[in-house]
């Protein structure tokens, strides 16, 4: 088998270890398992014994000379219950290689069933188990845990029996309106017949303790229709919020131009939060209506369905006793679905489709009988067709393992948008010629969704992981993109050496508007701007009024305004008087890959809350000075 290591290294978590032993002839290192535990708790990985890493990231064979008493003592270590809980591999996940002139052991270590979670070392799960953060191991705390055990139950949690609580506990209005849209959808449904109690108990809202004739409403029941109060009485961080943001270069700094969240002015559940949200989405997406097989209008296209099928998924499948709550984003040219908790299959099955395995069964049953959601696991691959359709760019679903959540963004722009186009070929007078398809792609990519990764070029095209790796790289070299990040986190930007023409030609271009009602006060000012000194008022008019500003200057006045404080892209736009689309590349972008400028959330570079602060270590005095500009000093302390 012929492999190259760099590809391997961008398209799986690899870990590579010498395993030279003390006589330097092979040995099974000891680090090897916490190794084995993370990947298996998180993504699954490959672990290399018989190569080196260097400083740089790149692997080098060294190979491993007694390879026969490596893999013999191998496999009776992870056969061994005391050391290990769980063995995931079978014989062909572990090949020996040629490579360099050496050979070495490659081991496939497969992301482990959440029914087999937690991986543990020395029979302690608190204690014994990691999880993979980028390419480290890293011991998982307390509550990581108790989660993977809390998940690896069989029974599902949304069917759990609260004690302590009854019908009183529900919102009346909820179970008529979901009654109503139930009868709508099976007109003479059987589970129509009874009362609300025994609706309830047919669709796993209420049950009864068979042993101690206890009953009462599910979890699911209460978290589908109940009462705020009674929400969080059973879970405290249960939290849903919509919001539609305005467009990114508003001047008026408007944070949301509508939101719902619980407020006391209705019951705060999911069903009515699905009832609220639902027609908002709707009316985000302007497609021609449809006209039906009965040659009838037809509202509901399959694009609709998908935005349907997305909001219904972040409600069933989040786990609703974690912090951070289900946040739906409705933006210009996207859409956003967050929910707690990550995925309980592998994402690659889900894209898939097929298998489903839902957190909260009783509540997907529940939706499916109003003609919402799907349960064959068709979910996911119905929303990529749906946007394919149109010639959007292909939906794009994340997990963050750190902060356990999964994220779906749904983007309504094409491939190649021709603003885009345009923009590049600014960038790149003259060079876009050289690129092929998937070249103009990577770039397209890089600039809209600001960045690009070999996982999500396999998202767009069909062509082969190294291949993309290899292109990836070439674009690199050619002064196109610059890398980030090491092995299979590795991403990509748009060269930040792309925008110094257009800096230093700036004139005019980027305005947003005048600087009336800016000048020599706070009227006016966008929202986050708040308490900011009158100088660096002055200075921010300043940069409004004059066309053409030094790159020098704009930086100074950045951190000056980011010392001590977070500020938003909108804010700072509106105080420099250019729009966020050409403050972020030609400044923002540039001060946070020197270490000036440090973002709230550096993970997520397009983070609807992203902010940046200037960073105290970053330098001591920063001077700006010219025949007409004041001189700026920006303390850092």
């Amino acid at each position: 088998m012929t492999i190259d290591l760099d590809s391997l290294r961008e398209s799986w978590d690899c870990e590579a270890k010498t395993a030279g032993g003390r006589d330097g002839r092979g040995q099974v290192p000891a680090s090897l398992w916490a190794t084995y535990s993370a990947m298996a708790n998180t993504e699954g990985g490959i672990i290399l014994l018989g190569v080196r890493e260097n400083r740089e990231g790149h692997f080098h064979a060294v190979g491993i000379s007694d390879i026969d008493r490596v893999e013999r003592d191998f496999w009776n270590q992870i056969n061994d219950t005391d050391k290990l809980n769980r063995n995931l591999l079978r014989r062909q996940d572990v090949e020996r290689i040629t490579l360099e002139g050496h050979t070495i052991l490659l081991i496939r270590v497969p992301q482990a069933e959440r029914r087999q979670r937690p991986i543990f070392l020395n029979g302690n799960p608190l204690k014994g188990t990691y999880v993979r953060h980028h390419d480290g191991d890293h011991r998982a705390s307390e509550e990581e845990v108790r989660r993977f055990l809390a998940e690896a139950e069989e029974s599902p949690r949304d069917g759990e029996l609260l004690d302590n609580f009854g019908l009183d506990d529900l919102e009346p209005d909820s179970l008529a309106a979901f009654r109503n849209l139930f009868r709508t959808q099976s007109p003479g449904h059987p589970f129509l017949a009874g009362d609300d109690r025994e609706m309830l108990r047919q669709l796993g809202g209420w049950t009864r303790d068979r042993a101690s004739t206890r009953e009462g409403p599910t979890l699911a029941g209460i978290l589908m229709f109940g009462k705020q109060r009674s929400i969080l009485d059973r879970h405290p961080a249960f939290h849903l919020d919509y919001q539609h943001l305005p467009e990114l270069s508003d001047p008026a700094g408007i944070r949301w131009l509508d939101r719902i969240t619980p407020d006391g002015t209705w019951p705060g559940n999911l069903f009515e939060f699905y009832r609220k949200v639902l027609p908002k989405l709707r009316d985000g997406v302007r497609i021609p209506f449809q006209l039906g097989q009965n040659l009838l209008r037809r509202d509901d296209t399959p694009q609709h369905e998908a935005l349907r099928e997305a909001l219904v998924n972040a409600l069933i499948h989040a786990d609703h006793a974690s912090r951070g709550g289900i946040r739906i984003r409705r933006a210009p040219n996207r859409f956003e679905f967050i929910n707690p908790g990550t995925l309980r299959i592998p994402r690659e099955q889900v894209r898939v489709g097929g298998r489903s395995d839902c957190r909260n069964p009783a509540i997907q049953r529940m939706f499916q009988m109003i003609g919402a959601g799907e349960k064959a696991g068709s979910g996911f691959p119905r929303i990529v067709q749906a946007w394919r359709e149109q010639h959007w760019r292909t939906p794009l679903l994340e997990e963050n393992h750190t902060l356990y959540e999964t994220h779906l963004t749904l983007t309504t722009l094409s491939l190649f948008p021709v603003e885009v186009g345009e923009e590049l070929e600014r960038r790149f007078p003259e060079r876009l010629t050289t690129l092929d398809q998937e070249g103009r792609l990577a770039l397209a990519t890089a600039l809209l969704e600001e960045r690009v990764s070999n996982n999500r070029l396999q998202e767009l095209t069909d062509t082969h992981p190294s291949d993309l790796t290899e292109m990836l790289r070439r674009l690199v070299r050619e002064g196109f993109l610059e890398s980030h990040g090491k092995q299979r986190w590795t991403w990509y930007t748009v060269h930040a050496g792309s925008t110094l023409s257009a800096v230093v030609h700036e004139g005019s271009e980027g305005l947003v508007g005048g600087s009336e009602g800016l000048v020599g006060g706070s009227e006016g000012l966008p929202q986050g701007s708040e308490g900011l000194p009158q100088e660096l008022l002055d200075w921010t008019a300043r940069i409004r009024e004059r066309g053409k500003v030094g790159k020098r200057e704009v930086h100074a006045v950045i951190l000056a305004l980011c010392l001590g404080r977070y500020l938003s892209l909108r804010t700072l736009s509106g105080l420099l008087g250019r729009s966020p689309d050409y403050v972020r590349p030609n400044f923002l972008r540039e001060l946070v890959k020197s270490g000036q400028l440090e973002s709230l959330h550096p993970d997520r570079p397009n983070h609807p809350d992203q902010a940046y602060r200037t960073r105290h270590d970053a330098l001591e005095v920063e001077t700006c000075h010219n025949e007409d500009w004041p001189v700026i000093h920006c303390q850092i302390s």
